[in-house]
């Protein structure tokens, strides 16, 4: 999807080969240039023009009269006390900020990207829901947050293992952006990342789900479900009100149906709100028509948000009651509080440090 700046010049970071091969035959380059670019920019992870030294001068400042390298600026860079969670902190070429989250588990890395600035679902209980929705992120600014995270991580011989679409925003209100950036990193003559290690999340947009079902065989599908109760997720996640639980598990099941994929529910544990006995039994009965896995996920404090996290025991006994009835369930540890890492809470906090509103 070929995006273009205001001066008329084409966001190069954003091409697939085909369209960048297409586009510089076009202009009167030649189709092994494109391979050229693509693979620095793509494999080596290199972002400046003049650093393409297999490419003549010539033909360099003509990449730069038709092409841009879109930016993104490191701002801020959190650690938590047990390593095991990072928190990168970007600012766009516009000004505005997001962020990405580095979760490493035995040398195992999985990067966790935003798709937009700010969100339109409106959780109640998500810190990106307390910032105004901007914009969508284009491919390449999907991209850079990679690029970026990859290029730290080599530094210390190491690689980025999974990526997981479930930073700030909802990226099936950006699908095409998405799509775009998994494809780019699938390439063989880019990164060569499996489709299989990808996952996006969604709140439960089912035209987005449907859309993916025929489209998307091998990248992995979340679902953020946190009750399987109407009013109750109603309460938490207006979405609801649009696709109810029902009409959510009708398109999951024609999805796992197509594509034999087992899906990953996502349930965070609030206290006095989801987690009780009768929730349990619920939610065991509603994922019996599936292959997959519970994530239960411990509700990470936001400031100004009311709801609070369940004692350690009674997150272990709701584990235990959907263990008892064969459901694949898995208990995260709580991660990442010293650092603020539930989505949103670095932007939000670096905003209000610099007087600013979202």
């Amino acid at each position: 999807m070929i995006k273009k700046d205001k001066d008329g010049k084409i966001d190069i970071i954003g091409m697939n080969l085909e369209e960048m091969v297409t586009t510089f035959v076009g202009l009167g380059l030649k189709k092994f240039n494109a391979t050229q670019v693509f693979d620095w920019i793509h494999n080596k992870m290199v972002f400046n023009f003049d650093e393409f030294s297999n490419i003549s001068k010539k033909d360099r400042e003509f990449l730069k009269e038709h092409f841009y390298i879109a930016q993104l600026t490191f701002k801020t860079h959190q650690i938590s006390d047990d390593k095991d969670t990072e928190k990168f902190l970007f600012e766009l070429s516009d000004n505005r900020l997001i962020e990405s989250v580095l979760i490493s588990h035995k040398n195992r890395h999985t990067l966790c990207v935003s798709s937009q600035i700010g969100c339109l679902i409106g959780c109640d209980f998500c810190a990106t829901a307390t910032m105004t929705y901007e914009r969508n992120l284009s491919a390449s600014e999907i991209l850079l947050q990679f690029y970026y995270v990859q290029k730290y991580l080599s530094e210390r011989g190491e690689r980025l293992g999974n990526v997981v679409y479930m930073g700030m925003g909802e990226p099936f209100l950006n699908y095409d952006s998405v799509i775009e950036s998994i494809n780019i990193l699938n390439s063989p003559k880019g990164q060569n990342f499996s489709k299989r290690n990808f996952t996006v999340s969604t709140s439960g947009i089912v035209t987005g789900i449907e859309k993916f079902t025929e489209n998307e065989s091998q990248v992995n599908l979340a679902i953020s479900l946190h009750s399987v109760r109407d009013d109750r997720r109603t309460e938490i996640m207006p979405i609801n009100k649009r696709w109810g639980v029902q009409e959510l598990k009708k398109a999951l099941i024609n999805y796992q149906k197509k594509t034999k994929n087992r899906i990953t529910f996502e349930y965070i544990l609030i206290d006095d709100f989801n987690c009780e006995y009768s929730d349990a039994f619920e939610l065991a009965d509603y994922l019996r028509s599936f292959s997959c896995l519970v994530n239960l996920i411990p509700y990470n404090p936001v400031k100004g948000k009311i709801y609070k996290t369940p004692s350690k025991s009674k997150q272990r006994e709701f584990y235990k009651l959907l263990k008892d009835k064969n459901i694949n369930v898995t208990l995260r540890e709580t991660k990442g509080q010293d650092i603020a890492a539930a989505c949103g809470q670095l932007k939000a906090k670096k905003e209000m440090e610099n007087g600013t509103e979202n």
